[in-house]
C-alpha cells in the first residue's frame, strides 16, 4: 500500500536514519523501519532515495510503499516499509504548510516527565514515541567536547541536557532561537541504569 507522507526527521542512529513524519491519510505520527535488526531497523541512505536519485530531505512529501504496522512497547508508531521500492516525491512544504497539516502539540510534559530521560518503571505510561512541539529559549551547544544537546522551556518546565540527532547541528558550538519546533523521540530500549534517553530528532527555528 501506497502512502504519503511528510517527513520530519532523518536523524542519526547506528549510523543510519532514524525517519518520522506525519501520514497524511490519517494525521497519524509512523516510524519509517526496515527489517535490519543490526540497525534496529534504520533506513540506509540507499533506501531513503527518490526514484530519480535524489535523496529525501525533511519537509518533503514523498509516496512510501508501506507493508504493516510493527509496534513495540514504547515506540507504537513503528511502520515496516518495502525498501526494495523506491520512493516518490510529491512535493516539498514549508513550516507554516506544515503547522496547518500538524499543529504543535499540547503536553503536560514532554515524554513523560521534564527531564533528559524516563525511567522503565514510568516508560508505560507514555503512550508514545513521537511529539512535535514549540519550545521557547532554546539554545543548541556542544557538552562534554563532543555531544550535541539541547536546553529549552515548554509549559513553563526548562528541560536540560537533552541529547540532538539531528544531524544539521552536529558541527555547532553553540545556537539559540527564541521558539522553535522540536520533533523529539524515544529510543525502543533502555540505556544502562534503565533510563530511556529522550532525543530532539529535528529543529525547525522560528525565530
Amino acid at each position: 500500500m501506497d502512502k504519503e507522507v511528510v517527513i520530519l526527521t532523518m536523524s542519526s542512529k547506528n549510523k543510519k536514519y532514524c525517519v518520522a513524519g506525519i501520514d497524511i491519510s490519517s494525521g497519524k505520527w509512523v516510524r519509517l523501519i526496515s527489517n535490519d535488526a543490526s540497525s534496529h531497523g534504520a533506513l540506509s541512505r540507499n533506501e531513503v532515495r527518490y526514484n530519480n536519485g535524489m535523496q529525501c530531505k525533511p519537509l518533503d512529501i514523498a509516496k512510501i510503499s508501506f507493508i504493516e504496522e510493527r509496534p513495540l512497547d514504547y515506540q507504537p508508531e513503528n511502520t515496516l516499509i518495502d525498501t526494495q521500492k523506491r520512493w516518490r516525491k510529491i512535493d516539498e512544504i514549508t513550516v507554516d504548510d506544515l503547522l496547518k497539516i500538524h499543529p504543535p502539540e499540547r503536553h503536560s510534559y514532554l515524554l513523560g516527565n521534564q527531564y533528559a530521560y524516563i525511567t522503565e518503571a514510568r516508560i508505560g505510561f507514555v503512550g508514545h514515541s513521537l511529539i512535535m512541539v514549540k519550545v521557547y529559549n532554546l539554545a543548541i551547544y556542544r557538552a562534554y567536547g563532543f555531544k550535541i544537546k539541547a536546553m529549552f522551556t515548554y509549559n513553563g518546565c526548562e528541560y536540560k541536557d537533552i541529547s540532538v540527532t539531528d544531524p544539521d547541528y552536529f558541527e555547532i558550538d553553540k545556537l539559540e532561537y527564541k521558539t522553535a519546533l522540536l520533533v523529539m523521540s524515544l529510543p525502543e530500549s533502555p540505556f544502562p541504569e534503565n533510563r530511556y534517553y529522550k532525543f530532539v530528532a529535528k529543529v525547525f527555528p522560528l525565530c
